[in-house]
């Protein structure tokens, strides 16, 4: 069972990074990701957690998932935030949902620094990174398929709303996902 453990947080790890990756460069946070999550959970969580951990996952899921789309609507977080934040909590359920939010709490802080005194640097990181995907995606068009339900589509040539004052906040929900994950025993 260790090996299979292994596994998981292998592609756990590998899926946020991929996430964090995409919305740095697109702002935005791909369904077909967060569904990967989705389906790795459902995979792994019925044989690894007790029914009552299986229980309390699945409140705190639903109740993240109710406030991030009551801040969706006031528009205080993006939608696929509150999809992202939601799944991620799915995976460590109560207190470490507590974790979780401290830990992406802290490191959207410094991304917000990060970016508040390195907005050229950022930016053009960004733009990099759009490019590399765009290329990717040409070579391979397959990936285009990766992003599906994450917006208006596949940008070609030209990037949509992209605003200087915004930071990818999929980024600091895919650190804190990942340190909790070391730090949480059910995963």
């Amino acid at each position: 069972m260790s090996g299979l453990i292994i596994i998981v947080k292998i592609v756990y790890v590998l899926i946020h990074v991929l996430i964090a990756a995409y919305d740095f460069s697109f702002y935005r946070i791909p369904n077909l990701l967060l569904a990967a999550l989705l389906v790795l959970y459902g995979l792994f969580a019925p044989f690894s957690l007790s029914s009552d951990a299986l229980l309390n996952s699945l409140i705190v899921f639903g109740v993240v998932l109710s406030i991030g789309f009551a801040l969706f609507v006031l528009k205080i977080i993006g939608g696929g935030d509150a999809k992202y934040i939601a799944v991620a909590s799915l995976w460590v359920g109560f207190p470490g949902v507590i974790q979780l939010l401290f830990f992406i709490t802290t490191a959207g802080a410094l991304l917000a620094l990060v970016y508040l005194f390195l907005k050229y640097y950022m930016a053009k990181s960004s733009d990099w990174g759009w490019k590399q995907i765009q290329n990717a995606e040409r070579r391979l068009p397959i990936l285009q398929y990766v992003w599906l339900g994450s917006g208006v589509g596949p940008e070609d040539g030209v990037r949509e709303n992209i605003d200087a004052r915004m930071i990818p906040y999929g980024v600091a929900i895919a650190i804190g996902a990942i340190i909790v994950m070391f730090l949480h025993s059910t995963t």
